[in-house]
């Protein structure tokens, strides 16, 4: 015994139900292309009957003016009855899978869209619009909304466990999603309405990259910025192939860079990825990769909203707004991000420097630097490292300039309590600092400016030994 037609429908693959409807649509336009004909025809016949009417001035039966003006609508009420029975036929085969449909995938989505609305245009052009029409119309957009919420659900719950999951270690970059990249910051006109299959329409032979690339800069990436990047991607392709709803879309894309901003800073800043991910401790290469991520989506969100301001009418404009503040956001969060590394490093200062009393400073026979000082040398090293292998030059500069002010007025801080009543201790805390500096201007990568450790220098050149 064969299944009942619906549970047929339910069963078959998206493609092959599109290849269905797309038969069936060329079948109803042809019916309703000669049904158009016809009424056409009939139509010029009765206009003509009406003028041989109106010249012999008959006024009663069936050639009168006003018996002809009724025909012509009956034939037309008609023709309507026809698409109108059509267009209904159709929407309840689509109704049957609406489950299939708005738990597919946006390529399939589309897919049956596009030629549904095609359909009911080029029925309307044939027949006129009615608001029966509207019913294909309707209905299709509200399985569009119903597909919109079911993604962006799936892409919040994804978005959240792979925050959950992440360690925030760099990973390669694939080739699909440096396409992605270049494909938001270089919408080409048309080239989103044509789909956007990106990664797929890109051919390359290099491999995944180290980085991702912007204009002429290169971030390191993990593991959920590469997700969430295609996450961007299939909106900005959704707004693009499905027009009717872009308000909708860019609101859930909003949505989507708040939520990771957010979360991020809650998960590295917050340290919750010691808990959730079971991470021992947040480390300064983690805050270094963290501030990569927003330093790339706060420098992504410009290109978007200009390829956003490309696809969409004029009157959906009101919403981009909203990608300017999101972008200041993430430009505090990369700026607390580092404002977070000169925080670390002013506590691993305050603890090598918590047994300064109890260091011989009048010992004539203890040479070179102090162990508190080679303790801070050598994590100043290691964090300076860190930061050349991983951020901008430009920003590492910014961060060290802020590292040695903070570090030169805290050892002041530190040395000013110290009983430096002698020209031994002056001495050797005097080479305690000229080890630092020295040490710190041998690190590749990074220039060190002695006007950020003025507060030091000054400190030293006023012990009454150098005075």
């Amino acid at each position: 015994q064969k299944a009942p037609l619906a549970e047929r429908l339910r069963a078959l693959h998206p493609d092959t139900f599109l290849t269905l409807m797309k038969r069936m649509y060329k079948v109803l336009h042809l019916i309703l292309s000669r049904c158009s004909n016809v009424q056409g025809l009939l139509s010029a016949v009765i206009r003509a009957q009406e003028e041989d009417g109106r010249s012999s001035k008959i006024t009663e039966g069936p050639t009168s003016p006003e018996a002809c003006g009724k025909l012509l609508v009956a034939s037309q009420s008609v023709l309507d009855h026809i698409c109108d029975t059509g267009h209904q036929r159709c929407w309840r085969l689509i109704a049957v899978r609406e489950q299939q449909t708005i738990h597919g995938n946006l390529a399939q989505f589309s897919s049956l869209f596009d030629a549904t609305v095609e359909f009911v245009s080029s029925t309307e052009r044939l027949c006129g619009s009615s608001h029966k029409k509207h019913v294909l119309r309707a209905g299709l957009h509200a399985q569009a909304k119903s597909f919109l919420e079911v993604l962006h659900e799936a892409n919040t719950g994804k978005l959240n466990t792979l925050l959950d999951q992440e360690r925030w270690v760099q990973v390669d970059v694939p080739v699909e999603i440096q396409a992605m990249v270049y494909a938001c910051t270089r919408p080409g006109g048309g080239s989103w309405k044509d789909g956007i299959k990106l990664g797929v329409q890109v051919k390359s032979e290099s491999g995944p990259a180290k980085h991702i690339s912007l204009d002429c800069d290169k971030f390191f990436a993990v593991g959920v910025l590469t997700a969430l990047i295609k996450m961007i991607a299939d909106y900005v392709s959704c707004v693009a192939q499905l027009p009717a709803l872009g308000l909708d879309i860019v609101q859930r894309l909003l949505d989507l860079l708040k939520l990771y901003n957010v979360r991020s800073c809650q998960l590295v800043l917050g340290a919750r990825a010691m808990q959730l991910a079971g991470l021992k401790t947040i480390t300064a290469k983690h805050l270094a990769l963290s501030a990569q991520c927003v330093s790339f989506l706060a420098a992504l969100l410009p290109h978007l909203k200009e390829s956003l301001l490309a696809i969409l009418p004029e009157r959906q404009h009101v919403l981009l707004g909203e990608l300017d503040k999101i972008g200041k956001d993430l430009t505090a969060h990369e700026d607390e991000i580092y404002v977070k590394l000169v925080s670390i490093m002013k506590e691993r200062l305050d603890f090598h420097c918590r047994n300064l009393m109890e260091e011989a400073w009048n010992d004539s026979a203890n040479q070179g630097a102090s162990s508190y000082m080679k303790g801070l040398v050598k994590e100043m090293q290691a964090l300076v490292r860190v930061l050349v292998s991983t951020l901008d030059k430009k920003v590492v500069q910014r961060i060290m300039k802020q590292l040695l002010q903070t570090t030169s007025k805290r050892l002041v801080e530190h040395f000013s309590k110290l009983p430096l009543s002698t020209s031994v201790s002056q001495h050797r805390l005097a080479g305690d600092v000229a080890f630092l500096k020295s040490n710190l201007k041998a690190v590749e990568g990074v220039v060190i400016f002695d006007a950020d450790l003025e507060a030091l220098t000054s400190f030293c050149d006023a012990l009454p030994a150098f005075a």
